[in-house]
């Protein structure tokens, strides 16, 4: 089985999940590939809150690089993101926009917050769903939980699951 880890992070919590969650899965899989999206816009921490939160809540979709993600190759891919406002980032909409060959693809979504995650993983896994992904779950990540070991083996088997029966 082959993953695809695509994630945003602006604080770098988001890339430490990102990070471990490869880790603990290169002895399980046959390849990981981690593909770290990044916003055109570059926010701030104060620009975030400012300007990208108000994106966030509308569903914006950001200017990224890539600006395409090809996940082909890969049997289940996984997104991460952090919440701004309750939503994915405007840079994790993008992704989801430069996404071809999800069609059929299992999906595992994480999120990474500071406080409840509300609708995030639920809004991430929609915009999934619609363009073809299967998506097996969601896991919440608070930032004091970033490296627990009960929310990456959560994680993990969310990710290594048989497939769907569809």
């Amino acid at each position: 089985m082959r993953v695809a880890i695509v994630f945003h992070s602006l604080s770098g919590n988001t890339r430490r999940v990102a990070e471990l969650l490869a880790g603990r899965l290169a002895p399980l899989v046959d390849g990981t590939d981690l593909v770290e999206v990044h916003d055109l816009h570059q926010y701030s921490t104060l620009t975030a809150y400012m300007t990208g939160a108000p994106r966030a809540m509308r569903g914006e979709a950001a200017a990224i690089d890539p600006a395409e993600i090809d996940v082909t190759a890969y049997d289940v891919i996984v997104f991460g993101t952090p919440v701004w406002a309750f939503a994915p980032t405007p840079a994790m909409n993008g992704a989801v926009a430069a996404l071809s060959g999800a069609e059929g693809k299992e999906a595992v979504v994480f999120v990474t917050s500071g406080g409840g995650p509300r609708s995030a993983a639920e809004r991430l896994g929609s915009a999934l769903q619609q363009r073809g992904a299967r998506v097996r779950g969601a896991v919440h990540f608070d930032r004091k939980e970033i490296e627990s070991e009960a929310r990456l083996a959560e994680l993990v088997a969310l990710v290594t699951r048989p497939p769907s029966a569809d």
